[in-house]
Parts: structure tokens; C-alpha cells; sequence
């Protein structure tokens, strides 16, 4: 119960209040689309990323509910594990990779499923205290957002929002070129998951 409040209470802040700009496209290829834009009081870029993926939102939400596929098919993640999981609200334990000199970071992502007809969104918060930090990882203590999955014709068209605080000591432009870089990825990844079977 705990993990699932501190996420909403973050999710509900930055959905409301923090988003300070317009949507800025800095990718459109391939089906694949993401935008950036400013968030007050932070110097990391928010991103919105939209795709259409070959498949069901069923099985869409199921690849995402596979946490432990991750570092296969999500850029830069190099451990991810289930931490909490029940019908509609789990929690996952992810580190991710950072370029020298700049540590490693990990986070405890809390997830919220909520179901509307055919749509299905997943909200996203963090925990960050869930699990005991690392000395060798800087601990994510703020991050929200959610995944969309609609039904179109079969396929499914998906959107994706996101932002987060990477904590520490870490230059704009290197988080900034990875908002970009990494929704890229995953929807390439995901999009080619299902076009292969």
C-alpha cells in the first residue's frame, strides 16, 4: 500500500502542475514518435512517445509486465526484477547503466493499472525507499508519467509519457539526449518483438 501511494502522490504532481511548454518532435521515423518539452523547476526534459505496435494491448501490457525481459529490449538496463505484483499494481526494481564517470542509477518503479473499455494506462511513480540504496548506484527519488494502450484495428496504439529526476551530479545534456534516445529504443524494440513472431 505504501509503495502504491508514494507513486500516485508523485504521478499526480507532475501531471498537474510541472509540464512548463509546448511539445517539441525530435524524432519521427519508422512509426516511432517523441516529443520533449520543459518542466518547471527541473533542467531534465519531459518526453512523450507514441507508436503503433502490431499486436493486442493484451499482449502489449503482458511484454510490459515481463520486467525480467528488460535488459533485452530496454536501452541501458542492466537489472530488473519484480519486487510486488498483483491484478492491477506491481512494483519493479531497475538499474540503469551511466556513461563514465557518472554513476549508475536505479530506481523502484510502482505501477498502477487502470482499464477504461478497451484502453488500458499504466500510471508511474516511484518508491525510492522501498529497497536499501547501493553505494555504488545513485538512487531515482522522483519520476512520473504512464504508458496508454488503445485498440486500433488489431494493432494497438500506444503513448507513452515520462519524466524523471536523475538525482546527483549528472549534466542536462547527457539526460537530455537520453530522453530522446531511449523511448526511441524500447518502442523500436517493442515494435520489432511482435512484428517477428
Amino acid at each position: 500500500m505504501l509503495i502504491r501511494a508514494m507513486g500516485l502522490a508523485i504521478g499526480i504532481v507532475w501531471a498537474g502542475s510541472a509540464l512548463s511548454s509546448d511539445w517539441e518532435t525530435q524524432f519521427d521515423e519508422g512509426g516511432i514518435q517523441v516529443d520533449t518539452r520543459d518542466v518547471d523547476d527541473s533542467n531534465y526534459k519531459a518526453f512523450r512517445a507514441t507508436a503503433l505496435i502490431a499486436a493486442s494491448p493484451e499482449a502489449v501490457l503482458a511484454r510490459l509486465r515481463d520486467i525480467e525481459s528488460y535488459p533485452d529490449w530496454f536501452p541501458d538496463t542492466i537489472e530488473a526484477r519484480r519486487l510486488e505484483l498483483d491484478d492491477d499494481r506491481w512494483a519493479n526494481y531497475v538499474r540503469t547503466d551511466a556513461p563514465w564517470p557518472v554513476k549508475d542509477r536505479d530506481a523502484i518503479y510502482t505501477q498502477d493499472l487502470e482499464r477504461n473499455g478497451s484502453s488500458i494506462k499504466i500510471v508511474v511513480g516511484v518508491a525510492p525507499d522501498t529497497v536499501p540504496e547501493s553505494g555504488d548506484a545513485v538512487r531515482i527519488r522522483a519520476a512520473a508519467g504512464f504508458w496508454e494502450l488503445k485498440d486500433s484495428d488489431g494493432a494497438t496504439a500506444l503513448h507513452w509519457e515520462f519524466h524523471v529526476e536523475p538525482g546527483g551530479n549528472i549534466p542536462s545534456g547527457l539526460v537530455n539526449a537520453r530522453v530522446i534516445e531511449t523511448p526511441k529504443g524500447a518502442l523500436r524494440a517493442l515494435k520489432e518483438h511482435f512484428e517477428n513472431k
